[in-house]
């Protein structure tokens, strides 16, 4: 972190562009413009004169980076936007032009609410190791994004600097924004990085940050100007790091940090890693100042709070580290002892850093969300939506049977007929038409059973829950513990813990456990499917090792809200599955977790992780997993809006073996993924970065087109598909 700067920016604007021709967006595709810096009414469309940035060339007169179009703004006074149709473009990008800007990126959800809807990704790649730094180079040269003049407003953008996601190369910054100038505000942002993620860059500078996303590991927040954080979600990596790093430059500066209605938790993937070890701060400089105020922080807080620079230079004398009004376990009032241990940190009893305190002013500030804004409770994502009090109708049906439903339980219930095991329940089904619809309803208990379940018509294995929506808290577990050896000749799936051969099942917060174990060679399937059946799965667990979930050919999955977990090609077949929002666990290192086939590059079958979660065991190695490998050469798997952990390999993809790769017509494919995993600089050559219209085969109607989703029962996700 160091005081030069680069003269890297970009810019945003709401207003209208006046006359070169490239308004052709406007005639088209438009909406009534607000007046030049007022709120956007949508981001869902380009405003009226809008320069357009369009990956897909497809919009008249559109540039196809950002970097283009600042280049093709007037350098005077007027006020210019540019509206970014969704895409990731891989560029570093500068703004430094007179006039205001704003930069709008494509969200359907109202401009600047949140990032989780956010559609539009700026990421590059590169870093620079300060130890030692070379001679002529400077932190902010890795930015992503860089601003260089004032009156900048961002809306909607996602910045990842990809070098080094995971920190293995140490005492190495990489930026996500070097923000210099002065009235400089984002709304709705994401900003992704290690070390140094975001640097307020100048001494005299003023800045605003609103509902927005920032994560990094060391020292993440750091440098001189005066900068508001309002409803901000800040996310630690690293246990013993800094979230802030403050450098007022003297006693006069205006530099000041203040949080304000934020979250401060540990980024997805890194909770246990994390827990109790991250300092609210630590001085750049013996002036520095940040306030915490109003604020969750959750058990990632090191009980002090705050820490020195160093033990042989701790910068202490005339700091300003204080805490007001804030909740959680990582509060001071939870951990006072060791607070007042740090000596250095105050406790105020009222507010006197608020917005127009802090700020020279707040005409230039968006404030449309300002009175509405509560205190994140999570780290949003693509699958959260903005009403968590929603109750959907598998939350209300899911602690009793409904009137005809067969039941089983482990202990009878007066007045009712009863069923202690699956296996009786399915024999009393067998004989009813195939026309009726049929619902098993399972109260709690360990059910050891193997099941092979063959029924026409539709079928419902409903598990007892309380809160549906958290299949950790399942309380239906369906286990067995069976191996097949695969080099026998034996079929796989007879391992099953369910095997599935119905025309359509759908299961409800149940789990399905195979406790085999870890055998070489041996798979322990917890679910498998067959015949031609329609399976989904909502709230579920199915767990294993080897061949964890099998799709035969011809059968079709999808599930919600689910997790996976298993060692060796633990998703595999010639099936076709879609995952949505759910939870992917390896259990072993150097594993795939697909293995997919099927007959030829333009029939059914293939895999889709839609806004899932991918999320090892802890005793799994750093890059030892791989996304995927071809059970054939044409072989389809994709990864789309899902946060791949540090489990995940480099290459990200592996052949089949070293003399029979499979790759030749392979579609491995990857779209706005995110996590330290997700780096695509070193990916492997037969993998691939979808464009916007490659991916859209993937869209869960194209992809189930010649099965349809009517099987699917909509009703109880809450999730939309990409």
């Amino acid at each position: 972190m160091l005081t030069f700067t680069l003269a890297l920016t970009i810019g945003y604007l709401l207003s209208i562009f006046p006359s070169s021709g490239l308004g052709a967006e406007a005639t088209t595709d438009s909406i009534s413009a607000s007046s030049c810096g007022a709120h956007p009414t949508s981001a869902s469309t380009a405003p009226s004169g809008a320069v357009v940035v369009d990956s897909t060339k497809s919009t008249t007169g559109s540039f196809s980076n950002l970097t283009a179009a600042l280049a093709s703004l007037p350098s005077d006074s007027s006020c210019q936007t540019i509206f970014m149709k969704p895409g990731t473009y891989i560029e570093q990008v500068s703004v430094n032009r007179p006039g205001q800007t704003v930069i709008i990126g494509y969200t359907t959800s109202s401009p600047g609410k949140s990032y989780s809807g956010n559609q539009v990704t700026v990421s590059y790649s590169r870093g620079l190791s300060v130890s030692p730094l070379p001679a002529g180079h400077s932190d902010p040269e890795t930015a992503v994004i860089s601003t260089a003049s004032s009156n900048v407003a961002f809306y909607n953008v996602n910045f990842i600097n990809t070098d080094n996601l995971n920190g293995a190369t140490a005492n190495y910054v990489t930026l996500a924004a070097s923000i210099y100038g002065s009235h400089i505000g984002f709304y709705g942002c994401n900003f992704t990085g290690w070390q140094d993620t975001l640097l307020t860059g100048s001494t005299n500078g003023y800045q605003y940050y609103e509902s927005s996303y920032i994560d990094g590991a060391i020292d993440f927040i750091w440098g001189y100007s005066a900068a508001y954080f309002k409803g901000c979600t800040i996310a630690a990596k690293k246990k013993g790091g800094a979230i802030t790093a403050h450098n007022r430059k003297d006693a006069s500066g205006k530099g000041i940090y203040v949080f304000d209605q934020c979250l401060v938790t540990a980024a997805k993937g890194y909770e246990s890693a994390t827990k109790s070890g991250v300092y609210l701060g630590r001085p750049y400089s013996e002036y520095a100042r940040v306030v915490v105020k109003n604020s969750y922080l959750d058990s990632v807080v090191q009980p002090a709070g705050w820490e020195q620079w160093s033990s042989s230079d701790p910068r202490l004398n005339n700091i300003l580290f204080a805490e007001f009004s804030n909740t959680g376990p990582g509060n001071w009032e939870n951990n006072a002892a060791a607070r007042k241990s740090f000596g250095k940190a105050t406790l105020l009893t009222s507010d006197s850093y608020t917005l127009s305190n802090v700020m020279d002013s707040t005409s230039w500030i968006d404030m449309t969300y300002w009175k509405s804004i509560s205190t994140p409770s999570k780290i949003l994502t693509r699958r959260d939506d903005s009403d968590d009090s929603v109750t959907t109708l598998a939350e209300a049906d899911s602690t009793s049977p409904a009137a005809g439903d067969y039941i089983v339980s482990k202990t009878p219930i007066q007045g009712k007929t009863v069923y202690s095991t699956f296996a009786q329940a399915i024999a009393a089904i067998q004989g009813i038409s195939n026309k009726e619809t049929v619902t098993i309803f399972i109260y709690p208990g360990l059910y050891k059973e193997q099941i092979v379940f063959n029924r026409s018509g539709t079928t419902i294995f409903r598990g007892y829950s309380e809160n549906p929506s958290d299949n950790t808290k399942n309380q239906v577990i369906l286990q067995n513990s069976v191996g097949v050896d695969t080099q026998a000749d034996q079929s796989n799936s007879d391992s099953a813990t369910l095997y599935s051969r119905a025309t359509n099942l759908q299961l409800f917060n149940i789990n399905l456990n195979n406790v085999f174990g870890q055998t070489r060679n041996y798979a322990s399937l917890g679910f498998a499917s067959g015949n031609n059946g329609y399976t989904s799965f909502y709230g579920c667990q199915i767990t294993g090792n080897q061949d964890t979930f099998d799709m035969n050919v011809g059968t079709s999955v999808f599930a919600y809200n689910t997790l996976v977990e298993g060692s060796i090609d633990f998703i595999w077949g010639a099936g076709t599955a879609y995952f949505l929002n759910s939870t992917i666990v390896p259990n072993k290192d150097g594993g795939s977790i697909a293995a997919m086939k099927r007959a030829s590059s333009t029939t059914a079958g293939g895999l889709v992780f839609d806004q899932c979660t991918v999320a090892a065991t802890k005793d799994v190695t750093a890059g030892s997993v791989f996304l995927g490998r071809p059970y054939n050469e044409y072989s389809r798997v994709a990864y789309i809006y899902t946060y791949l952990d540090a489990s995940i390999s480099t290459a990200g993809w592996s052949v089949w073996g070293k003399s029979d790769p499979r790759t030749d017509h392979i579609l491995f494919g990857e779209y706005h993924n995110t996590g330290p995993g997700a780096s695509t600089s070193g990916r492997a050559t037969f993998s691939k970065q979808l464009s916007d219209s490659d991916v859209k085969q993937f869209k869960l109607a194209n992809f189930f087109s010649s099965q349809g989703t009517s099987w699917i029962d909509m009703t109880y996700v809450k999730t939309t598909p990409f």
